[in-house]
């Protein structure tokens, strides 16, 4: 599949944010039981949008709510957002795909993947989502419609070609809290109008837990992602070594790998060591990030994975030597598996300069300690030094900004804090603005059974008061009529 190509189109109007939760019982008359209990009966799910130009948040609470309904609350959300959302993923694949590749592609990478990539829980939320959307049972790319073999060739995206482009960098340092670790991810994903209209931001929260993943509506999987806990994960491509080759059938996805992580692991070396165990179509580097350490688990195809860390020694033609007393320390990543114990190496001129401006910018000064820093243990990384690296130009389209870049964004594992660049195509500007998305995660994770039994206790009270309203204004309007 070749690289996106340029194609640029009109905004889909956002509709307005609808936003979840009881905001108290309406003054006017005309309150309907039924509203009210559809509400209620619905399950909370949420699509909200601070400002026109962000990207929405797709949300959905399932605990308790099987995978199909979980998938089906998300589609309805998404179409509430994206309302040609069909047209946009019909748009893309046939800028990369002829129909003949298509029809080989459903045959010989999407139909094995969906039958043992992924687990049943989420080929029912698959399933569900495509109920919510409009599709046709043909697969004709180009026709403006989508199927769901369409729609699941999408899902697969990251196991069929090397699209997951773009670079990463974080950093560890320690200041007078603790250890602290800061996390910056940009996404290269062509220069398509049509998914960059398609970003949004997709929560699950499943009983305890909260997952979130900055990406496009319609896709699934995580791309780029955080959970309630600080654990952060990136994925970016790698070209494959000569005459490698995974059975397919027996190959996990690796996006929905990803999320699977997530939702069950606490730290980045949980999370390595699941991953470690699964075999994937193509090669692949995963960034994986907590609120004290940080690792890129290298997976090249048909071969081990290796775990790389900020001191791991780095093939020759890209080298990390930590300078001596360097503060903080700093772990990278590009579309390339750069371990020493790796057999394919950096072909690329992108990537070879990329890594060597990371290189350059965090170990020549790019990323200074806290002011007031003054013993060699107070060396906290600031968020304006990481996000200056990321939103470095230099060298035109080889810059680790670029035309491509779709998404940047920065983490905090300790507060669990997202800045975020995601503007649509009408919305780019000269100067990326990040917007701040504060405890996008951390509200479940407070949550304890006082707190649930108050919530019960609280909309138990909210549909008293809405049917005793109704009853009055009914009464009312006997008594006047």
């Amino acid at each position: 599949m070749p690289s996106p190509s340029p194609h640029y189109g009109r905004r889909n109007g956002v509709r307005p944010a609808v936003r979840a939760g009881w905001a108290g019982a309406r003054r006017c008359r005309s309150i309907r039981v039924g509203v009210l209990l559809g509400w209620l009966l619905g399950g909370a799910a949420v699509v909200v949008s601070a400002a026109d130009a962000d990207p929405p948040l797709l949300s959905a609470e399932g605990a308790g709510v099987p995978p199909a309904e979980l998938g089906a609350r998300l589609g309805r959300l998404a179409k509430q957002a994206f309302s040609d959302l069909e047209r946009r993923w019909d748009g893309y694949l046939v800028s990369q795909l002829d129909q003949a590749d298509f029809d080989r592609l459903l045959a010989e990478r999407v139909g094995p993947l969906r039958v043992s990539g992924v687990d049943a829980a989420t080929r029912d939320e698959v399933e569900g989502f495509a109920a919510a959307l409009t599709l046709v049972g043909r697969n004709r790319l180009g026709d403006g419609r989508l199927s769901l073999d369409e729609l699941w060739l999408v899902q697969f995206l990251p196991d069929i070609a090397p699209v997951m482009a773009g670079s990463a960098l974080v950093v560890i340092g320690r200041g007078r809290a603790g250890r602290r670790v800061l996390v910056g991810r940009n996404l290269d994903w062509g220069n398509d109008a049509r998914l960059r209209d398609l970003q949004a931001i997709t929560r699950w929260r499943r009983h305890d837990r909260t997952l979130v993943s900055p990406g496009f509506a319609g896709f699934l999987g995580v791309l780029s992602g955080f959970n309630d806990r600080g654990l952060y994960a990136a994925l970016l491509s790698a070209p494959s070594p000569a005459g490698s080759r995974t059975e397919v059938s027996s190959s996990r996805a690796i996006a929905f790998a990803l999320r699977r992580a997530l939702a069950r692991c606490a730290t980045a070396d949980c999370a390595a060591r699941l991953l470690r165990a699964e075999r994937y179509t193509g090669s692949h580097g995963v960034l994986l990030a907590d609120a004290g350490d940080a690792v890129v688990l290298e997976l090249p195809a048909g071969r081990p994975g290796l775990l790389r860390r900020a001191d791991s020694a780095t093939r020759p033609e890209m080298p990390w030597a930590r300078n001596a007393g360097q503060r903080p320390a700093a772990i990278a990543a590009v579309n390339c598996l750069v371990s020493a114990g790796n057999a394919v190496g950096c072909g690329t001129l992108a990537d070879r300069y990329r890594w060597q401006r990371f290189r350059q910018l965090a170990q020549g000064g790019g990323l200074s300690p806290a002011p007031g820093a003054t013993t060699p243990g107070d060396d906290e990384p600031r968020l304006s030094d990481l996000r200056q690296i990321l939103l470095d130009r230099a060298q035109g389209a080889y810059a680790i900004f670029n035309d491509a870049t779709a998404q940047s964004m920065l983490f905090d594992p300790a507060s669990g804090d997202l800045l975020l660049y995601a503007a649509a195509d009408s919305a780019r500007t000269a100067e990326p603005v990040m917007r701040r998305y504060a405890g996008l995660a951390r509200p479940s994770a407070a949550k304890t059974a006082v707190t649930d039994r108050l919530d019960w206790l609280l909309l138990s009270l909210s549909l008293a008061l809405a049917v005793a309203a109704v009853v009055w204004g009914w009464r009312r309007r006997g008594v006047g009529g």
